[in-house]
């Protein structure tokens, strides 16, 4: 190991030129810190840079590790990713990058032997994930078994928020629970009772693993030690979407002297309230942990008049919202953002299509420079415009679009569909440095090799190389077929060897997950394969190299394109809109700040009315955006 701590006053950023002046001052902190860090502020990047300081500069001591926390799976692998490409392979095997529902699992099925015993799953047992009417109904069988002066009580519970705030909001008792004071008590009580014991093998939400998780840490002093001993740092992204069990689950866990919390988000895109977020995550992890808040000044996305058309609807969402400084280029002169307002789906579907197809032609861009943001409903938003796309020529790609039991986003930033992608891309012919680095480090990962030991990692680089071979002569020698491309995904996870992948990341330890991402690569590999012409074309199609991405805005968090579509501003997509609600203020601040350098809202009145989101439209007419009709 070459590598030697660099004195914390001389280290400077790894891969960019500078931070701007608030970053360094959070960067450098030595206490827990909340940076509010809006659209395009390089929050993944601040996070990935302060990974390299506290690593390189020796103030995270081995064996010691950071855990980095985060919402969405693509996130966590975003971020694990950055912080490769910014430190030493023996530094950055230190950084531990898991969403919040992999951890917590992670934790019961590690330790599920130190759950107190009344409160302990069956070994194995099944993820669930209840829906509405599930909720409803079992909420109706708790309200006719319970006492009735209960009953009215129980009646009154919210089957849309119940998880989150019934489980959610209370923790489980380490003692047996002697006696039920409450309605509220007994309706969580026989929730978790039916789910542990209500079948044979225990069906668990995520929300009843965090709550199980929280216990064993509460109950077991050791365990609570040793993780705050492994874990001195720890950064949680997209804080703002912190739910209740989730917060209660930091401050059990990390909420003592000793550890360094990191919390970075924004409270101007909070669109997680339907699923149990907290209001005031930022203010009351500022109380519990002494934080000291920090607010990121500078956007690096958007242009500066998209930046200034961001500004008005901070403002409506928070007053004092600071004025944040545009870092990008301006590329457009005029008609950066726009209201398309029209009498039909077919006029606005051809409309979109001919103008995007023009577009591409004119500015020279790529169809993956643009996005088709929705509220909900992706499905159907797919179904009315892709014919006319493909009249066109034209293809979206859904990346809500469910394959087997992830969905395409999901499963294209998935550690292990990474690696065999790359390893697909080698065996056919593809020469791709970045391709061969993904694969063998994934392989030194997988059987330990030590990457200082030239011996050990030439035999690995043979065994490799002999794979890639013999896979390769049959892969050039066929068309892609559905049934070939099933054939290429067993082979390429049986030489991976999944036991030990899911020895080697933290993500897969102890859980389905990666059985689950193994699953939908050869489903989607084979659909992939599907009338593809060539290897390079079944690959395009598998990553969607010439699709425009269509996706709900909450599948948008984190991410950025040239030119952001949102369709449906209606009252339809926006039924449950009602005025000055925060998170749906919040929700179109989103996505107008996924664009870097043009925004444009569609609205139908062949789907309904807009009088729900009138506020909205107001918002983009105060701002000076003009509204066009589309005939």
């Amino acid at each position: 190991m070459n590598w030697r701590p660099i004195p914390p006053e001389i280290w400077l950023p790894r891969g960019i030129l500078n931070l701007e002046p608030n970053a360094w001052i959070a960067l450098r902190r030595t206490e827990s810190t909340s940076v509010v860090a809006g659209p395009g502020a390089g929050k993944s990047e601040f996070l990935a840079q302060r990974a390299a300081y506290l690593l390189e500069t020796g103030l995270c001591k081995a064996p010691q590790q950071i855990l980095a926390i985060s919402f969405k799976t693509d996130a966590a692998a975003n971020l694990a990713a950055r912080v490769r490409k910014r430190c030493p392979p023996e530094l950055a095997g230190r950084f531990i990058s898991l969403t919040f529902d992999a951890f917590t699992k992670s934790l019961v099925d590690r330790f599920q032997a130190a759950i107190p015993e009344h409160w302990r799953p069956t070994r194995p047992y099944e993820i669930g994930f209840p829906t509405r009417r599930t909720v409803q109904d079992e909420l109706n069988r708790i309200r006719f078994m319970a006492p009735a002066e209960w009953q009215p009580k129980i009646a009154q519970l919210s089957a849309e928020r119940f998880e989150a705030e019934a489980i959610g909001g209370s923790r489980l008792a380490v003692d047996a629970l002697l006696q039920l004071t409450t309605a509220e008590q007994l309706a969580a009580y026989q929730w978790l009772r039916q789910q542990l014991y209500g079948t044979s093998v225990s069906r668990l939400s995520f929300v009843t693993l965090n709550r199980l998780a929280e216990l064993i840490i509460r109950a077991n002093p050791k365990i609570a030690r040793a993780l705050r001993m492994t874990y001195p740092y720890v950064f949680i992204d997209e804080f703002q979407d912190t739910s209740f069990a989730q917060y209660d689950f930091l401050l059990s866990t990390f909420g003592h002297a000793g550890t360094v919390v990191t919390a970075v988000g924004d409270h101007k895109q909070r669109i997680m309230g339907w699923a149990g977020a907290r209001q005031d995550a930022f203010e009351q992890f500022e109380a519990d942990f002494g934080a000291q808040r920090v607010n990121l000044l500078f956007n690096f996305r958007s242009s500066p008049e998209l930046v200034r058309v961001q500004h008005f609807v901070a403002q409506a969402l928070d007053p004092q919202s600071p004025q944040i400084q545009s870092q990008a280029v301006g590329q457009l002169d005029r008609d950066v953002v726009q209201v398309w307002s029209s009498r039909s789906t077919v006029v606005e579907g051809r409309q979109l299509a001919e103008w995007i197809a023009a577009d591409l032609v004119t500015r020279q861009k790529q169809p993956r420079d643009y996005v088709l943001l929705v509220r909900q409903r992706a499905d159907q938003f797919e179904d009315e415009l892709q014919p006319i796309f493909t009249a066109f020529g034209l293809s979206i790609r859904n990346e809500n679009k469910a394959i087997g039991r992830t969905n395409v986003q999901d499963l294209m930033v998935d550690e292990a569909a990474t690696i065999a992608l790359a390893t697909l891309r080698l065996a056919s012919g593809e020469r791709s440095a970045a391709a061969w680095s993904t694969l063998s480090s994934a392989v030194y990962a997988i059987r330990g090799v030590d990457e200082d030991d030239e011996i050990q990692r030439y035999r690995a680089d043979q065994d490799i190389q002999g794979f890639l071979t013999a896979l390769g002569q049959e892969v050039r020698a066929q068309m892609p077929t559905a049934e070939f491309a099933a054939e290429i995904a067993r082979r390429i996870f049986t030489f991976l060897d999944a036991n030990n992948m899911a020895a080697a990341y933290a993500a897969y330890t102890r859980n389905d997950l990666l059985d689950i991402m193994t699953e939908a690569f050869s489903l989607h590999l084979q659909h992939s394969a599907y009338e593809a012409t060539s290897w390079s074309a079944c690959i395009d199609r598998f990553v969607g190299t010439h699709d425009i991405s269509m996706m709900t805005v909450h599948k948008s968090k984190g991410l950025e394109y040239d030119t952001v579509f949102f369709v449906g501003l209606d009252d339809q997509s926006w039924w449950s809109h009602t005025p000055r609600n925060p998170e749906g203020i919040a929700t179109f601040f989103v996505a107008l700040s996924r664009a870097k350098q043009r925004a444009i809202f569609l609205f139908c009145a062949g789907r309904g009315r807009r009088d729900r989101v009138s506020e909205l439209y107001q918002l983009l007419t105060d701002a000076g955006v003009e509204e066009i009709e589309i005939r």
